[in-house]
């Protein structure tokens, strides 16, 4: 190698021993004022839409408003003994020919933790009774038509099933007013009767399958022991003689739909 050829490698490596740390300092100044990295959980903590929990349907917490129509049977034996006391008087009459009930119920249900229901509602129980009399040459029909409503309070348990379902019973108290009788008979001449407000029971039990988050449809079995005080003339209030009374005492199966405020 020549002198001069020497010289030029000679100067080219003292400039590049002083450039190397001027040119690394503006990358650790760099690295020294990037900051913390962006706020935020850590990539493995995002929830995926894959893995995330769905709320089941049926679970507790939740207040339904529900409607619920259903038929069912009455007891009505005091009224049916009418017929035997008519008899009496050489008037024959023929047996009730149904014993069959209508009912209709709003209510409102609350679903708490630890598998607790309430229930309260207001009811209306409808019930037609037709009977034939005949009298000698004269023959007719009598026409009964009774009613009552009723508050039932009840208290039970639930379970829930496949996230959809709600099985269900309770029980307790239902207060009862407005018990009547309207009576028509051809020709006419006999007085409507009612009866005093008083408290009976009702014993419920059922399932509802939730169709969406909001709306359940269901069936409801039901026991009402409502049997009222002796029957009054509804007009004067004079009591019947005989302790006649009105007897909602039976079971009825009714159709249920529901709707979930939350």
């Amino acid at each position: 190698m020549s002198r001069r050829a020497a010289q030029f490698a000679l100067v080219a490596l003292i400039v590049g021993a002083s450039a190397g740390p001027a040119a690394a300092a503006p990358t650790r100044l760099a690295a020294m004022t990037k900051g913390p990295p962006a706020a935020g959980p850590p990539r493995s903590m995002n929830p995926s839409p894959m893995t995330a929990r769905v709320e089941p349907y049926a679970r507790p917490y939740r207040l339904a408003i529900s409607f619920a129509f259903g038929f069912g049977s009455v007891d009505m034996e005091r009224i049916h003994d009418v017929a035997d006391r008519i008899q009496i008087t050489g008037v024959t009459v023929d047996p009730p020919k149904s014993n069959l009930q209508i009912n209709a119920e709003f209510a409102f249900r609350y679903y708490f933790p630890y598998f607790v229901l309430a229930q309260v509602g207001f009811s209306a129980v409808y019930n037609k009774v037709t009977s034939d009399y005949s009298a000698g040459p004269i023959t007719g029909s009598i026409y009964n038509d009774n009613l009552i409503m009723e508050v039932p309070i009840l208290v039970g348990g639930y379970y829930t099933f496949i996230d959809r379902l709600y099985v269900f019973a309770a029980v307790g108290p239902s207060v009862y007013f407005y018990p009547r009788s309207w009576w028509d008979i051809d020709g006419g001449g006999v007085p409507d009767f009612k009866a005093d407000m008083g408290v009976g029971f009702t014993f419920m039990t059922g399932a509802d399958f939730m169709i969406t988050d909001n709306f359940a449809v269901g069936l409801e079995l039901r026991y009402r022991g409502l049997r009222t005080d002796e029957l009054k003339e509804r007009k004067s209030g004079i009591t019947v003689p005989g302790d006649y009374d009105l007897d909602f005492s039976g079971v009825s199966l009714a159709g249920v739909l529901r709707a979930y405020a939350f």
